[in-house]
């Protein structure tokens, strides 16, 4: 029986093409230098930044405004949730190149429209960061698709999953750094975000001069043929890649909770239901925990190595871990269980959806990938988007917690106090919340916001399995198409 495959088999290389490597690292770099432009509130901390604002924008001399708080991390998902979809157009009449550098220009527009008004017009600087939500996800779509239309096959999981680690080590970086960059800035927040725009500016030139489309003995099953969308869309009733979509969603509604509250909650006093270390080591700590992602490439070796009716289990494996590890979530005794459902979780989906998404919708050529990675990245943020208001409450006392620290801390130095007192301080101030009782870290606020959805989100992996028709006969069914 002849191979219905075999005549578009003959143009894709044996081998990956060398050059797809040069090409996979600066779209990864693209994407890792716009975390650093989001992310940095996170490595920072929320009571830092309260104490930054109450200290240098007039708006915050009214205690009330603090709720606005919530939308510097949200505004930026809602950004992404509405540019995922158009990303598609773009894609389709530029190509995935100029696609980046557009969002990468979007991301370097809204940094630094936040950077110059964080402390005069705290309106102006949510704008910026709504802006950067538009270039994020317009540069997340087309990334990808960059990677899928140089690796075959045989590679393109792993090639893939390598990509999907610009989250978790731009985080990780992010925490790392940022403290040390503030400092080094003279503490302030709108420097600290100028630094980060102009690291965008830096990597976009040099993903303009490195990146290049593949030749014709060089492309991979994803043709760069950009097709109408209409004529793509028929591959988009698939039941798998609606699930995974769903689950995606899910996955990134929980993991949001981590990279968002995890530093803050090491810093946080032990008494209090914190880890109670100091910003350095939580820093690093939590950086390493948030940056478990990285292992997506080990992810995508098991993704490639995993037969095709199988594949379905890698997802399933990891929303299960990563539901395992919201149970444990934010409570010291169970620290350690915690970090490590949390890396399984983490790799195996990191490594796993996106890569996904080109084995489901490939015929439709670099059009129908990007459509696909772009529902794939609205459910991202639509799930990213409900997490910094769903965990409004938990992180209520979460920065109540730390702040008893920083409040002390900042009370001293006004008495004309010295390091040494910090202390006694501390440990007073400590014991005064515990007897009021208003600063307390409650784990279970932030266990039943992410369990129950952690649930519902391994019922649709199970809907990623593919049908017995499908997984039995590829061929017939990719002929009859």
């Amino acid at each position: 029986m002849s191979n219905p495959n075999a005549a578009g088999a003959e143009q894709v290389p044996a081998k990956t093409p060398s050059y797809a490597w040069p090409c996979l690292v600066v779209s990864l770099l693209a994407a890792v230098s716009i975390v650093f432009a989001w992310m940095w509130l996170p490595g920072l901390t929320f009571p830092v930044f309260k104490s930054w604002l109450a200290a240098n924008n007039p708006l915050f001399a009214d205690p009330s405004k603090f709720g606005l708080l919530s939308n510097v991390m949200g505004l930026v998902p809602i950004g992404a949730l509405i540019m995922a979809l158009p990303t598609t157009i773009i894609v389709r009449k530029f190509g995935a190149k100029v696609t980046t550098l557009i969002g990468m220009g979007i991301s370097l527009v809204g940094t630094v429209l936040s950077a110059l008004t964080v402390g005069a017009n705290f309106y102006a600087f949510l704008v910026g960061r709504f802006i950067l939500g538009l270039g994020l996800s317009t540069t997340i779509v087309a990334g990808p698709t960059c990677v899928s239309i140089w690796f075959p096959d045989s590679t393109r999981g792993r090639a893939m999953a390598i990509w999907s680690i610009w989250a978790p080590v731009g985080i990780f970086c992010s925490n790392f750094v940022n403290d040390g960059v503030y400092g080094a800035v003279g503490q302030n927040v709108g420097a600290l975000q100028l630094v980060w725009a102009a690291l965008i500016l830096v990597v976009g030139v040099v993903f303009a001069i490195v990146f290049r489309g593949p030749r014709e003995d060089e492309r991979s099953q994803v043709s760069p043929e950009r097709k109408p969308l209409k004529d793509v869309l028929k591959y988009f009733k698939s039941r798998q890649l609606w699930c995974l979509i769903l689950m995606f969603a899910i996955f990134n509604y929980m993991n949001y909770a981590f990279s968002q509250y995890l530093k803050t909650w090491l810093q946080a006093p032990l008494q209090l239901g914190g880890f109670g270390w100091d910003a350095a080591v939580a820093g690093v700590v939590g950086g390493l925990i948030c940056a478990c992602g990285a292992l997506a490439p080990i992810g995508g070796l098991i993704l490639d190595k995993t037969p095709r009716d199988k594949k379905y289990l890698c997802v399933v494996t990891g929303i299960i871990g990563l539901t395992v590890c919201s149970a444990l979530s934010f409570n010291a005794s169970f620290f350690i269980p915690f970090v490590i459902f949390f890396c399984i979780g983490n790799m195996m989906l990191n490594a796993c959806c996106r890569p996904l998404v080109p084995t489901f919708v490939y015929k439709g050529g670099q059009t129908a990938v990007a459509f696909g990675l772009s529902l794939l990245t609205l459910g991202q943020y639509a799930g990213q988007i409900a997490t910094s208001y769903v965990m409004a409450p938990f992180n209520e006392g979460l920065t109540a917690a730390s702040n008893v620290v920083i409040n002390a801390k900042q009370a001293v130095i006004a008495a004309g106090g010295s390091a040494a007192d910090f202390g006694p301080a501390i440990g007073k101030a400590i014991q005064d919340a515990l007897a009021s009782g208003g600063a307390m870290i409650d784990p279970m606020l932030a266990v039943i916001a992410l369990v129950p959805i952690g649930i519902v989100g391994i019922i649709f992996s199970f809907g990623v399995r593919p049908s017995k028709k499908r997984a039995q006969a590829p061929a017939q069914e990719a002929q009859s198409e």
